[in-house]
């Protein structure tokens, strides 16, 4: 984070920005979905290059200690579980921009994104490990820390077109940041929950909590998002433990193991294979359902195209005109799908009309027997 930021722009404008974006991107209660469970995390080190960000007493700076703390996540994350895919904002010592580092995720279609930062206070006896996600600020004190992490826009070429005239320092700014509907909320909750705890448990640190702010880089994000502040650099024993590689693989370590606490919540909601799922038929789809007479008939392919925590009416006109729309239960969520394929050529062909329809975030899964399957478990048994 920069310690000091000026008021540069006008407080008008900020409201259209982030209420257009908001509804741009979720005037749907439907949440497309990017696969089966966490399938790809983005990792985001703060900071970089010409952004020092916080500064710690003797020198330690916050960019060096997120981007070492980074890559040592990852790194477990790939060790652990090498059919997870881990993109990373920033691998080297480069200043990025945060919309830049929200478009890195969103094009990825992550499922998780991990934001990593390190604090600094006025005074030095503050410490403490927190974990953030979006949302309005409830006290003074979760402001300054929003303002402080926003100011790196002031770093960007061309920043005041590129966040239509937001100045991060202008609280009045951040009122804007209510209007935008987190679809992602809960499950952002979650693993910000569990990440507290398990580094109070892991790494004896003292928690500051589970706290929500209006984050840039958080808001921009389509995806379940956690912002962590590891410690004060402003502290002495903190500055020193951030800056030890051996704090740093303490603190990725903790991280990592609430990561895979998140990952088996998140895959059995998501259905993995030989999880039962519950599928209900409505009446206007059931004939396409039973074309199952002979033996290659056990595998079928869908195309799923929303997701939802509310049950949504299976109507035509809730779908874009579709009309065999059906739907299964997946731990807490309803789960919208189309079409009823035997052969993988047909359920692409179908897939790409419903991305022409708008759901660009579609994709085919695989039923047996009315078990969701992996595609790589449908693909070889049919073969």
């Amino acid at each position: 984070m920069i310690t000091n930021f000026n008021k540069l722009y006008a407080k008008k404008r900020i409201f259209s920005f982030f209420i257009a974006t908001g509804l741009l991107l979720f005037s749907n209660i439907l949440i497309a979905q990017t696969g089966m469970g966490i399938q790809t995390v983005v990792i985001d080190p703060g900071h970089g290059g010409k952004d020092p960000g916080a500064i710690g007493i003797h020198k330690v700076q916050e960019k060096d200690v997120v981007l070492a703390t980074s890559l040592k996540l990852g790194e477990l994350i790939k060790k652990n579980y090498p059919d997870v895919k881990v993109i990373y904002t920033r691998s080297t010592d480069d200043f990025i921009g945060l919309a830049e580092r929200a478009k890195v995720a969103n094009k990825a279609k992550a499922d998780l994104f991990i934001s990593l930062h390190s604090n600094v206070a006025g005074s030095a006896s503050a410490k403490g490990f927190e974990a953030w996600v979006l949302g309005l600020h409830k006290s003074e004190a979760a402001l300054n820390v929003a303002k402080l992490e926003n100011s790196s826009i002031l770093m960007e070429d061309g920043h005041s077109s590129k966040y239509e005239a937001f100045d991060p320092s202008d609280p009045d700014a951040y009122i804007g940041l209510s209007m935008r509907q987190n679809v992602f909320l809960d499950q952002s909750l979650m693993f910000a929950d569990q990440i507290v705890k398990d580094a109070v448990s892991n790494v004896h640190v003292k928690s500051r909590g589970v706290k929500q702010a209006g984050f840039v880089v958080l808001y921009r994000t389509t995806m379940p998002a956690v912002l962590i502040e590891l410690g004060f650099l402003s502290n002495n024993e903190e500055e020193k433990f951030l800056g030890n590689p051996e704090g740093q693989l303490k603190l990725a370590t903790t991280i990592f193991n609430s990561f895979s606490k998140y990952k088996a919540r998140r895959d059995k909601v998501d259905g993995v294979v030989g999880t039962t799922l519950k599928i209900e038929k409505p009446k206007e789809v059931v004939k396409a359902e039973t074309n199952t007479s002979n033996e290659a008939s056990k595998i079928n392919f869908r195309v799923q195209i929303a997701t939802s925590q509310n049950k949504v009416e299976l109507k035509s006109y809730n779908f874009k005109g579709m009309k065999d729309v059906d739907m299964y239960i997946s731990g807490k969520f309803y789960k919208y799908i189309v079409g009823n394929y035997q052969s993988l050529k047909e359920a692409k062909e179908r897939l790409s009309e419903v991305k022409d329809k708008g759901y660009t975030s579609a994709f085919i899964i695989a039923f047996e027997n009315g078990k969701r399957i992996s595609m790589k478990t449908a693909m070889q048994k049919m073969k």
